[in-house]
């Protein structure tokens, strides 16, 4: 069961409908370096692709396992306490909206981040969705 999905994934169903998404998601993509991650409800990172690598400079098998706290910071409100953290992400999810964090590569370079967040329930248990992109003012510098 999915939380919440982009809208144009929502609506596509006929074969014109499907270039139009496609062609948004490639000109999305194409606007700056973009990655999604899957974590766990304690903020950790279950699994990305290789364009994590460009973001965070870390491989995705070398960023499996780690915090996403240790790369975006402000990301959870309280590290002590697993379902205070649960709770916030699905309180990040409710609207859908891309918001504004600072990042910290492997290296330690800071840099502004746009995250968008999708809460997926499988088995009971929930899994987040967690869209990365630098920010547009951030790629400008």
């Amino acid at each position: 069961m999915i939380g919440r999905s982009h809208p144009a994934l929502q609506q596509a169903g006929s074969k014109q409908d499907m270039k139009d998404t496609a062609h948004a998601a490639e000109t999305f993509v194409n606007k700056g370096e973009h990655c999604a991650l899957i974590l766990d409800r304690l903020g950790r990172i279950l699994s990305c692709g290789a364009p994590a690598e460009k973001i965070f400079g870390a491989s995705p098998l070398r960023l499996a396992g780690r915090r996403i706290s240790e790369f975006i910071q402000g990301l959870f409100g309280s590290e002590s306490s697993p379902s205070y953290s649960a709770r916030y992400l699905v309180h990040l999810c409710a609207d859908g909206e891309w918001r504004t964090f600072e990042a910290t590569d492997v290296d330690g370079q800071g840099f502004m981040v746009e995250l968008n967040l999708a809460r997926v329930v499988t088995d009971g248990k929930d899994i987040f969705l967690l869209n990365v992109r630098r920010h547009e003012d951030a790629l400008r510098r």
